[in-house]
């Protein structure tokens, strides 16, 4: 898969007091809002630049119900940017890999992407992410 990694996710149990961490670190909120899913569940959520990296930071991940056992905070998964989703979920879904969530298009203040999660042979889960337009 030709991929860069575009951001690590985090659950946390009160973003405020994470956000205040990570800005105490160096690092520097590029944004913060509520997003509303394609299911109508409404997911705070928060980025943050730190050293070069994206820390994506929410109470809940869109994919959690999913996975059969309950999540706890900490990382939760890595998100890989691809220049075209339609391949790499077609690549991926032939290697045998569960899908967690299948393909969706999303937009919020960040813009709008395309993306897929699914979970590696070992657990890993990762999101696959096709950025049609970016305002972070």
């Amino acid at each position: 898969m030709k991929a860069t990694l575009w951001n690590i996710g985090m659950k946390v149990d009160d973003i405020d007091s994470e956000i205040t961490f990570w800005e105490n670190l160096g690092g520097t909120l590029a944004l913060r809002e509520t997003l509303t899913t394609p299911d109508g569940e409404e997911v705070d959520y928060a980025f943050l630049d730190f050293g070069g990296t994206r820390i994506f930071l929410t109470p809940k991940t869109v994919f959690e119900d999913k996975l059969g056992h309950q999540l706890m905070p900490g990382l939760t998964h890595a998100v890989f940017e691809v220049e075209d989703l339609d391949e790499e979920y077609g690549r991926l879904t032939e290697m045998g890999l569960d899908v967690l969530v299948e393909r969706m298009e999303i937009s919020a203040d960040f813009g709008s992407r395309r993306l897929a999660f699914f979970r590696s042979p070992n657990g890993m889960v990762f999101e696959v992410l096709q950025i049609l337009e970016s305002t972070i």
